[in-house]
């Protein structure tokens, strides 16, 4: 801050820094968000792919354990949902045509 009590350019984070946090936010939230019928978060079933950022919006690009998942659209509002509290911005939600693998640790 400078002298006068207003913020400057020095005390912002970088974009690559505030998009970097944000992620992390993001991407903490959703350890919360859980696969009703397996139990565990969308973290650690690995069906977030990535989180990408526009000036606008960011976007969470996922998979779903079978293409027909009974809880597709209610897991897909919930990311939406706690991903927009975390990030402060919308979020858009794109499901991915990719087949799911289990992670390692689940087979």
């Amino acid at each position: 801050m400078s002298a006068d009590g207003t913020e400057t350019k020095a005390d912002k984070p970088s974009p690559i820094v505030a998009e970097a946090e944000k992620q992390e936010k993001i991407l903490n939230a959703l350890q919360a968000v859980l696969d009703p019928e397996i139990g565990l978060s969308v973290i650690d079933l690995d069906l977030i792919r990535e989180v990408v950022f526009t000036p606008e919006e960011a976007e969470v690009k996922m998979v779903l354990t079978t293409p027909f998942c009974p809880y597709g659209p209610m897991l897909i509002n919930q990311i939406q949902s706690v991903s927009e509290q975390a990030a402060e911005m919308p979020v858009k939600v794109t499901v991915l045509p990719d087949h799911w693998e289990p992670p390692p640790w689940l087979r």
